[in-house]
């Protein structure tokens, strides 16, 4: 069998370097979680100097959320046009959780519900044509993949690889990106944004 040139293997493990939880790197889009902590991110209501919260850690790869409601955690960075993918999964069959598009910094609006039977629904600002979407989504303990696309007022959510709407209506034209659980635990991967301009 001929050797591969040196250059051949160097290629291959770029193109299969992996992220948080094992994930490539698809082209344009750049990791939002490195897997190791909370580096880009801030607790809703932090000041300076204050303790990480107890309730949220990040362990093997994944952003870990034992429950509670406060505080949420939100990009330092806001964002407008975008594209963001991400994995998550209840540890629980009755979760309550929450994923913030172009969101205050306390994410306080623009919520799609990570939400036992109400999967996929808009909460907490307009949005005509969001609906929730239970069936697109895996049993309790398997990872969900999400895909949300915002550009201009528009936004579409793909859950596992299937549509699950489009919508228009966003507002404000920029804003953060955040999650949630609330009381219960969950786990989130994987988080990758490509920026539209």
């Amino acid at each position: 069998m001929k050797n591969r040139p040196a250059y051949a293997f160097l290629a291959a493990a770029l193109l299969f370097s992996p992220l948080s939880g094992g994930a490539a790197e698809e082209a344009g889009f750049v990791s939002l979680f490195s897997g190791n902590d909370f580096t880009g991110w801030r607790f809703s209501g932090q000041k300076q100097g204050d303790a990480w919260p107890a309730n949220w850690k990040v362990k093997d790869g994944v952003i870990a959320l034992s429950g509670g409601m406060r505080p949420r955690l939100v990009t330092v960075r806001e964002f407008g046009d975008f594209e963001v993918k991400f994995e998550w999964r209840a540890l629980v069959p009755k979760f309550n959780g929450g994923f913030y598009i172009r969101c205050k910094p306390d994410a306080g609006n623009n919520q799609i519900r990570v939400d036992k039977n109400t999967e996929g629904a808009f909460l907490a600002g307009n949005l005509n044509g969001a609906k929730a979407s239970p069936a697109l989504q895996r049993a309790t303990g398997e990872w969900n993949e999400w895909r949300v696309l915002v550009k201009g007022t528009a936004v579409t959510l793909w859950c596992n690889g299937k549509l699950a709407w489009e919508a228009t209506g966003l507002a404000p034209a920029r804003g953060h990106i955040g999650l949630q659980a609330e009381g219960t635990p969950m786990e989130f991967r994987n988080l990758q944004v490509r920026e539209i301009k």
